[in-house]
Order: C-alpha cells, then structure tokens, then sequence
C-alpha cells in the first residue's frame, strides 16, 4: 500500500499546484546558473483553463542533486545537504517557466520482487550501496516538500518510474498537461502530446523538455518503441542484458526496418551475420529486458487530482522546516509562491521583519 512511514504519506494526506515565476535564485557561488526551464508556459500549452501536473521522480532528482551540488554543505546538526539544496533549487527552476497546477513526488520503496525474479534477481544488482551522506538526506527532502503539502507517494512493488507512468495516465485522462521530471531515460516511453519528460543534461544547468519528437531525434525511435529499444540494447544502469553486439544506433535502425521487437524476431533469420547470431541466441533476453524495462501505469494511486491546488501550505510551517536547515534564500522564493501575505507570515515565524 502507499507509505506514510519516514517522511513518505499517502496521497490523502497532502494537495499541491499553482506555480508562480521565481525570481531569486538560489546562491550562485554554490549552484551552476541554470537556464530558464522551458516548459511551455500555460498559453503555449492549450486553453487557459487546462490545468497541468508535474510530477516528480524523487530518487532520480535527488541523485542527480547530490552529485551535482559538490560544495559541502550541513545543517546545524551536522547532517549534509548539499542534496536537498540542490533538489529544491532544480524544482524551483524547473517550475519557473512550467507553473504547473499541481505537483506531486514518487518516490521507490524497494527493487519490486517481479522485476527481480525476471532478471534472476540480477535487476540493478550490480548497483554500489547507497552513500551513508546521500540517504540521510532523504526524510530532509520528503520533509521540507510536505511542509509545501506537496505529495511524498511510494508504493510496495512499485517504483518511482511507474508511478510517474501512472500519473501520466492520471493526468491525461483528466485532461491534464503531465510534466515528468526526472532522469531516467527509461521515463522517454510515457512521452505523448500530452505528457512531456523534464530533465537535466548537465547536472543543473541544462534543461530538456522532450516531447515525442525530441524523443525520435536522440534516439531515432517513437516513445512507443522505447521498450523494444531498451529490451535490445539493454541498459547497463539498470542490468539489463539486452543483446549482446546491439548498441543504440543498431537498435534504432532495427525497430526502423520491423516496428516492434515481437515482429523483428519474427524475421530473426533475416538478420545476417554475426548480430542475427546473436539476435536469435538471446531472442529470451531480449523479450525478458523489455518486459523489465516496461513501465507501468496500474500502480494503485487515489488521487481526486482536480483536489489538488497550490498554495495551501502553512507559511508558519514551511519557515520552520526551511529555517531548520538554514535555506533562508529558498525559503523566500516558497513564501512567494504564496504571495505576499506568505511572505509576511512567514517573516513573522522566523521573528523577521518581511522585506
């Protein structure tokens, strides 16, 4: 079921949205100057009453967070958070532009047993244990975004990945503008007219918004093909086999010439060589990597995702859990979400004049 143990509730708990332009940025001795995000921006994106959703993928942000924020950082009791700064600052810039309605956070629980026992129990084995600095940063996160009643969601044998892929189908169906943000590479399947991946490529400064274009031109196949992509060339992040001799552009030029993985099997005799060897020896590992790689959209979330709106925090709250951790400027830019009254009483919590 959805978790409200160490930081991470259940949907009932918490609501999120509206999204206005910030205008500080964060300390910029400590953080790469990003380009503004270019998430369309509500009038590029349809009517002005079609509300949008961004979702989260806390593991991939965070990790992206920690390795790109080098500069130590602690708060007062010693815990790192170079993580958490880095995470709130590529949110902040990444809905600067966006403003996206409503905003949730999908978090993994645990490797889910299917995708285990799939791959032999090989799925993301070969992963080092996590970074004692980076874990102890996870409840600071979960606990700085409930107190912007922004939703933490995990789900036993569900990944982060695939409650992303669930919302994707969510918000859609409400007729919604999904933004995905994350990482993973894996997300590029969910990528429809309606739902776009959010990412960085450089690690904060560069952001991409991929669409099912933007998908086709890096990878030369549709958001559809993905999974038969992946299911070829494997992923190496993940332990993913795939197949053995197929890169990336191999792949491509396959699922060009046959459609799907299924029907180029169906034609694995055609393939010449050494790599139609290949291709027929490890026609399993094949289907197996893409089944593994698939995401998926039936995780058990109950959101009224029209209940969701943004700010609905408690200015008091937020300037203690921010205050906790000594992220003063971050701090000011939520409060402004909120407008100026936020501000005031938020200035009021911490025993400061606003300014």
């Amino acid at each position: 079921g959805q978790r409200s143990a160490g930081g991470v509730r259940s949907h009932a708990d918490a609501v999120s949205g509206i999204m206005s332009p910030c205008t500080h940025a964060e300390d910029p001795s400590r953080i790469p100057k990003a380009k503004r995000c270019p998430m369309p921006a509500r009038s590029a994106v349809g009517s002005a009453a079609e509300r949008s959703i961004a979702v989260i993928d806390g593991n991939s942000l965070l990790h992206r967070a920690f390795h790109a924020v080098q500069t130590p950082m602690n708060a007062p009791d010693g815990t790192p958070t170079n993580a958490v700064f880095g995470f709130i600052s590529m949110l902040l810039k990444m809905i600067e532009t966006g403003r996206p309605d409503a905003i949730v956070c999908a978090w993994d629980t645990h490797r889910p047993t299917w995708r285990k026992e799939l791959l032999d129990d090989q799925y993301k084995a070969q992963r080092a244990p996590m970074d004692d600095d980076l874990k102890v940063q996870f409840p600071l996160v979960q606990a700085l975004l409930e107190a912007m009643n922004i939703p933490n969601i995990a789900i036993d044998e569900y990944e982060g990945d695939d409650i992303l892929g669930t919302f994707s189908v969510l918000g859609e169906a409400a007729g919604m503008r999904v933004f995905l943000i994350t990482g993973d590479k894996d997300a590029y399947q969910l990528v429809t007219d309606k739902t776009s991946v959010v990412t960085t490529k450089k690690g904060m400064s560069d952001v991409v918004v991929y669409t099912p274009d933007k998908v086709l031109e890096r990878y030369g196949v549709t958001p559809a093909q993905v999974p038969d992509f992946l299911g070829l060339k494997g992923d190496p992040s993940d332990n993913i086999p795939g197949v053995p001799g197929i890169g990336e552009k191999t792949a491509a030029r396959l699922l060009s010439q046959y459609g799907t993985l299924d029907e180029l099997i169906a034609h694995a005799d055609e393939v010449k060589g050494k790599m139609g060897q290949n291709l027929r020896e490890h026609v399993d590992d094949a289907r197996i990597s893409r089944d593994v790689a698939t995401i998926r959209k039936d995780a058990p979330v109950d959101l009224d995702l029209d209940a969701l709106h943004f700010p609905d925090f408690d200015a008091k709250v937020v300037a203690d859990a921010f205050g906790s951790l000594h992220f003063n400027r971050h701090l000011r830019e939520v409060l402004a979400l909120a407008g100026a009254d936020a501000v005031a009483a938020g200035a009021q919590a911490a025993g400061k004049p606003a300014s």
